[in-house]
């Protein structure tokens, strides 16, 4: 009888949390409704807020509603205004404490700039958005610190290049500015650039070179665009002129700012360098209009018959065309695009390619071969379109592969250690159907890796099959401990096919979020994340914002598992934001300890 009234218990927990999820849903809907009023108040005025005490969603409605103003005046070419509503951003708390918590999120907030401070916990970030307060509300006294100059390895390369870390506080000063220039930059870039724009990826860029390139009357050539050191020579005046900012002397101080390269100041006279927040937004700001600049010089008749589309990444850059001679023409008005800007092309890394000779491009390999029935989906074409992850990409993989399970680790710590660069890169490259191919070869790389792993470790084949191979419902050898503790098999990784990008559509307007958001909901990978996300319609229930903002996301169990809730059990997991979780957590050891 004791053990039924246990289940029971248990039971009517459930029907609590399932009750709790549905008002959470219908409460993140209510507060997505844009109010009429341009700023309310938050917190009110004369009280003060600790970082805990902050109520995102209203922080995320509120810099949200007045980014939707910003873009309505852009489509206007009402710069005043734009200014207004900008000036609004930057000194409101809301704005203030999203650009807290945008540089505390970012992966490298545990770096610090020259002056060596570090934020350790919410008094820091409380005390940082006081900090902002005072610099916004008299941006002509803010002095931005120089950079600290870091070296690090460039891909597949023994190059190394600069980045330029700011100071904490200066990071936090791009980013609320960065909440007002962004929606400008949105409404006023390239079609087809894919590179540090919300809700735009790589995987978006590689969709639309394949859109335009597999077809029957499909373009046959490649122009590979290098640009010599662009985010180090971007000419400043330009940016001056051309960046639509409330305060000049803000972006001034931030491009003038200077290195510290191993105690040494040097003077920075152009360029915008890596690891800042802001430099990516003010890469795009240069290389804006490239597009229509090409498509200018091929009118909308001609244009048509030339094959020309323009497909960019930030600095990295391709033009399709028909023939080599329409490439060279897109080139020359490439140079002088670039000329007026400061910058020029690396002729030594700059070609046109054959599409049948392939080109990689951002991580992936590009070109057309003989048709394979075998291979490919039946098609009426003589040639098809073949994508799939570049050979340096697979040969970096391969070599972690190599390291991880050449050391002297056990079973346990190879797990641990090969899953999460096996999942990334799996995420990464399963937008075409060709990564498949690829993925089985890897996991062919793995297993006789792991052969000779065992041979060290077992002794005996026969024992290592015993010992640390598992089946599972899906495959029946799993190099692992248990069902738990087992190695990515990258051929198990579904693949998608994406839609090309609808051009038009503008993520900071309440009526195109949705068609951002179903996007992104395809990409989540594992059935049982998937499964949970979709419970919660892919928003995080705390601050109303979307789980996949590049924020690191974390599970909170509604009904602790001290308590008697179930670990795996999807109605008692809530997908949160790791700021979030860390505030939900905090409040409930509060009102434990209140309760105490």
């Amino acid at each position: 009888m004791g053990e039924k009234t246990k289940t029971d218990v248990i039971k009517n927990k459930y029907k609590n949390v399932t009750s709790t999820i549905k008002n959470q849903l219908q409460r993140v809907q209510l507060d997505a409704i844009n109010t009429t009023e341009e700023i309310k108040y938050y917190p009110p005025r004369g009280t003060k807020i600790s970082w805990n005490e902050i109520k995102w969603k209203i922080v995320i409605q509120q810099v949200g509603n007045l980014q939707e103003k910003i873009v309505i005046a852009t489509q206007k070419k009402d710069y005043k205004e734009v200014y207004r509503i900008q000036r609004a951003i930057i000194t409101s708390f809301s704005g203030m404490a999203l650009a807290v918590r945008k540089v505390v999120t970012n992966s490298g907030s545990k770096t610090a700039g020259i002056d060596k401070i570090k934020w350790k916990g919410s008094e820091d970030y409380t005390k940082a958005i006081s900090q902002l307060k005072e610099i916004t509300a008299n941006p002509g006294k803010y002095r931005a610190q120089p950079l600290k100059r870091v070296w690090i390895p460039k891909a597949n390369s023994d190059e190394k290049r600069p980045l330029g870390i700011p100071t904490l506080i200066d990071r936090a000063v791009q980013a609320v500015y960065h909440l007002a220039v962004d929606p400008v930059v949105e409404c006023e870039s390239d079609g087809n650039s894919y590179g540090f724009r919300k809700n735009r990826s790589t995987h978006d860029a590689i969709t639309a070179i394949r859109n335009h390139m597999d077809k029957r009357d499909h373009p046959r050539y490649i122009l590979e665009t290098d640009i010599r050191k662009c985010f180090d020579r971007i000419n400043h005046e330009f940016l001056m002129k051309h960046t639509h900012i409330c305060d000049k002397h803000v972006l001034e101080q931030w491009l003038k700012s200077g290195v510290m390269d191993k105690g040494t100041f040097q003077d920075t006279e152009a360029g915008t360098p890596q690891g800042g927040i802001i430099s990516p937004v003010l890469c795009n700001i240069a290389l804006n209009g490239i597009e229509k600049a090409i498509h200018r010089a091929f009118p909308l008749k001609k244009g048509i018959s030339a094959g020309i589309h323009v497909i960019r990444y930030a600095d990295d850059m391709i033009t399709t065309g028909k023939s080599v001679e329409i490439l060279k023409e897109a080139k020359n008005i490439i140079k002088e695009f670039l000329a007026d800007r400061g910058l020029e092309l690396n002729e030594n890394k700059t070609k046109i390619t054959h599409v049948k000779e392939g080109f990689d491009f951002l991580g992936f390999n590009i070109v057309r071969k003989e048709y394979n029935p075998r291979l490919n989906s039946p098609t009426d074409q003589e040639t098809v379109l073949i994508v799939k992850p570049s050979k340096k990409g697979v040969d970096n993989l391969k070599d972690k592969i190599k390291r991880i399970i050449n050391k002297n680790n056990p079973i346990q710590q190879i797990v641990w250690m090969l899953n999460p660069i096996l999942r990334g890169w799996g995420e990464h490259k399963r937008i075409s159907y060709h990564s498949q191919e690829t993925f089985i070869t890897i996991d062919h790389y793995i297993w006789t890796k792991m052969i000779k792993w065992t041979s060290r470790h077992a002794g005996s084949k026969r024992k290592a099959i015993a010992r640390y191979i598992i089946p599972s419902a899906t495959r029946k050898w799993n190099w692992g401990k248990s069902q738990v503790d087992k190695l990515i098999n990258l051929g198990e990784i579904p693949i998608i096919q994406l839609r090309p990008l609808k051009m038009e559509r503008n993520p900071y307007l309440p009526e195109d979020k949705g068609y951002f958001q179903k996007r992104k909901e395809k990409l989540v990978l594992t059935k049982f994340k998937a499964a949970i996300y979709k419970l919660y319609k892919h928003i995080c229930p705390e601050c109303g914002e979307s789980l996949h903002n590049g924020e690191r996301i974390e599970l909170h169990h509604i009904l602790p598992k001290a308590k008697g809730g179930m670990k795996n059990k999807k109605d008692n997991i809530m997908p949160l934001h790791q700021i979030c979780h860390q505030q939900i957590t905090r409040n409930m050891e509060e009102t434990t300890l209140n309760e105490i």
